[in-house]
């Protein structure tokens, strides 16, 4: 298997850096060959200077090369046992800090955030834990991503069945409006509380004064170093209290 040191693949990274804007040099070198080979197999190439030549020539193939070093995995409520402990744990335990100390706002921030589901289940959580008391808070959900494509499908999602399929059958009646196709579409009031940013956590400055982070795609595809260092970037944006969950 080839390197990140290997002058053609340098060279293919270097042209999704100056393009996308996303530098994939610091992420575990195994995981971003893989995905690359995928695409080259899909090809029938194992040139790298021959898959760039493809991909200047089929936008729809390079948005699938994007796509998947971006790592867009993702559900609503992925992984129920974290989401559970996020409601039984870290909500209530952020909401009884608010209150003791009169603080109004509350800010959480879904990092790797993919089409949004992620955060759009923590504004969901959210929302059903405050209740009555929402109108005393003011509540932001941040959800980052460095793809832009799937921020720009995340402000208007049209979902699945099986997308939902963790979504218990209360919730999806409550914040869920069923379309004459059988799909679903997320309430305006629930979208209202979700602000999506382009952001790539490696070089942007960070959200700071956060209450809730969620970052659970990401940093496993990172190398050691890039991930220390994210991880303290993490601790440094928590309020007093504050939790970070990956």
């Amino acid at each position: 298997m080839n390197t990140i040191g290997d002058p053609a693949l340098m060279r293919l990274l270097t042209k999704i850096h100056d393009e996308k804007g996303l530098d994939f040099t610091q992420y575990k070198q195994k995981s971003i060959l893989r995905r690359i080979h995928s695409r080259l197999h899909k090809h029938h190439t194992e040139s790298y200077d021959e898959y760039i030549k493809i991909i200047e020539n089929d936008p729809e193939e390079y948005k699938g090369l994007i796509g998947a070093l971006t790592i867009n995995v993702t559900e609503f409520f992925r992984n129920p046992e974290s989401f559970h402990a996020i409601e039984k744990i870290v909500i209530p335990r952020v909401i009884l800090s608010k209150r003791a100390y009169r603080h109004k706002i509350i800010r959480a921030w879904s990092c790797g955030c993919s089409s949004g589901d992620e955060p759009y289940s923590l504004a969901i959580l959210l929302l059903e834990s405050l209740g009555d008391a929402m109108d005393k808070f003011i509540l932001t959900v941040i959800g980052s991503d460095i793809d832009k494509d799937t921020l720009s499908e995340a402000r208007d999602m049209v979902y699945s069945r099986e997308r939902l399929k963790a979504v218990d059958g209360k919730l999806l009646k409550k914040y869920f409006e069923e379309t004459e196709e059988g799909s679903f579409r997320l309430k305006d009031f629930v979208k209202r509380l979700v602000r999506f940013k382009h952001h790539d956590v490696i070089k942007n400055r960070p959200f700071m004064h956060c209450d809730i982070i969620l970052c659970r795609n990401i940093l496993i595809y990172f190398n050691k170093e890039l991930q220390e260092e994210t991880q303290l970037k993490f601790y440094e944006c928590l309020n007093p209290g504050g939790f970070w969950v990956w």
